[in-house]
């Protein structure tokens, strides 16, 4: 059913840092990590109900809200100063990006819903709802200028949408080229304390950003022709994204479905993760769908294809020693899991549960001391792009997720978040899996070609484990 919405921005202006940066921190360099990182903005979309006192949630309730964000937002840009610049890029194409933090600061907008209630929206099945929910500064847009004036070099954009029902959605757009998951929810979780009026380091509540860690970790490379990564947008195809909540029971019994049996002289039992769990189901479904599609239309195709599960990986806690959590910046690597049920290798659900366990154990700290100090990082970069542009022959489906981040612990003085949500992307074959609000259970988010779509979301192996 169409959802009757409208969104109107009522107001525009930059929030700058609320004490200007030093000037001996004017450009800040990437690291080898954030220069091979997409050049995209990534979406988040955080959502708060009315205050549960009725008679106290007024519209100039609201509208203070919207004060203590701004204001918060400019103390905590004095940290995490680089957000409040822009992106510069070197002409020659060498890769040499920078941040010029020259405190042109954060584009905010403010924006009012007229037509549905929060409810409406987070249950509502056609995804699209949300994306006007998000600021317009989105590197998915084909030209350099977006609507409003807004540029794709801003570093952070933010939207804070309020409903007639007196709930909030703060919509987010940050640079992929600075922050992963772990950092962008920090940087949230940061500010939210700022707004709730947080004591700084000496109580350790907001510990602010370490931006050299990973720099010193991953020193930018001055000449990566050849190794970037590839663009990750069809424009030739129409991607779909579809939304599949999976209950934290029918985890449970996936993790005991595809329980292992390693033989090392002795046999023992070894539960997956609950993403390690998913992540091979949802491949494995992929597979037998696409198989069957290939199949119908011709043999030979579905016989020659190998399938990749192309696993994104936190290597924060993968170090020795361990980097804390506001190490900011791209600490990300990738592992493949890759099988060819035609060359006679096992493709059963418990034999893919190995395969991705087997992928994800390779990143250990002896594995990242060798992407420090090897090309390898770079030759897996370049080896991922080909194989993402070599044909039909390799199909990789890629997971990422954001589970177990503390992102429904940002409390900005009203209480936590009811729902936290990404939204579409023109991103095809791609996994994000994103913590249901109980906690228990996971939202798979899963792009597609529309062709593969319609056959995916009919199969009846998954439609019987989502909610």
């Amino acid at each position: 059913m169409k959802l009757e919405m409208k969104v109107e921005v009522v107001s525009r202006e930059t929030i700058k840092p609320s004490s200007p940066t030093p000037h001996h921190l004017r450009f800040f360099k990437f690291s080898l990590l954030d220069q091979i990182a997409p050049s995209l903005h990534l979406p988040l979309l955080v959502f708060y109900p009315a205050a549960s006192d009725a008679a106290t949630d007024t519209h100039d309730t609201e509208w203070r809200r919207c004060s203590t964000l701004k204001k918060s937002l400019s103390e905590i840009l004095t940290r995490y100063y680089p957000l409040a610049g822009r992106i510069k890029d070197d002409d020659d194409g060498s890769s040499n990006s920078i941040i010029d933090c020259n405190d042109d600061g954060v584009d905010y907008l403010e924006a009012r819903v007229v037509g549905p209630q929060l409810s409406d929206i987070i249950g509502h099945p056609d995804l699209e709802v949300l994306n006007p929910f998000l600021p317009p500064c989105d590197k998915l847009y084909s030209s350099t200028q977006l609507p409003g004036g807004f540029n794709v070099n801003v570093v952070l954009a933010v939207q804070v949408n309020v409903f007639e029902c007196r709930g909030m959605v703060i919509g987010l757009s940050i640079s992929h080229k600075i922050a992963d998951a772990s950092s962008y929810i920090t940087f949230i979780n940061d500010w939210a304390a700022m707004a709730r009026g947080a004591a700084t380091d000496d109580e350790q509540i907001i510990k602010g950003p370490r931006f050299d860690d990973l720099r010193s970790l991953f020193p930018p490379k001055d000449d990566l022709k050849g190794f970037m990564s590839q663009s990750l947008i069809r424009t030739d195809e129409e991607i779909v994204t579809k939304k599949f909540v999976f209950g934290g029971s029918k985890i449970a019994e996936l993790k005991k479905r595809s329980i292992l049996n390693i033989t090392n002289g002795s046999v023992h039992h070894e539960y997956p993760t609950r993403v390690q769990a998913l992540s091979a189901f949802i491949w494995k479904r992929f597979m037998d769908v696409d198989q069957a599609r290939k199949s119908a239309a011709a043999a030979a195709a579905a016989a020659d294809t190998v399938y990749g599960a192309f696993v994104a990986i936190n290597m924060r806690t993968r170090m020795v020693p361990p980097l804390p959590t506001n190490s900011i910046g791209n600490c990300v690597t990738a592992t493949l899991a890759m099988i060819n049920a035609n060359k006679g290798e096992k493709d059963g659900y418990p034999d893919l549960v190995g395969k991705v366990r087997e992928a994800i154990k390779k990143i250990d700290g002896d594995h990242v001391r060798k992407l420090q100090t090897t090309d390898a990082l770079l030759n897996s970069v370049k080896l991922i792009g080909e194989g993402i542009n070599s044909g039909d022959q390799l199909v990789l489906l890629t997971f990422t997720s954001w589970c177990k981040f503390p992102i429904y612990e940002a409390d900005f003085g009203w209480g936590n978040p009811i729902w936290v949500s990404i939204s579409t992307s023109p991103i095809k074959n791609m996994v994000c899996f994103m913590d249901t609000s109980s906690g228990d259970g996971i939202e798979a988010w899963v792009n597609m070609t529309k062709e593969e779509m319609a056959d995916f979301e009919r199969d009846e192996e998954l439609l019987a484990l989502v909610s």
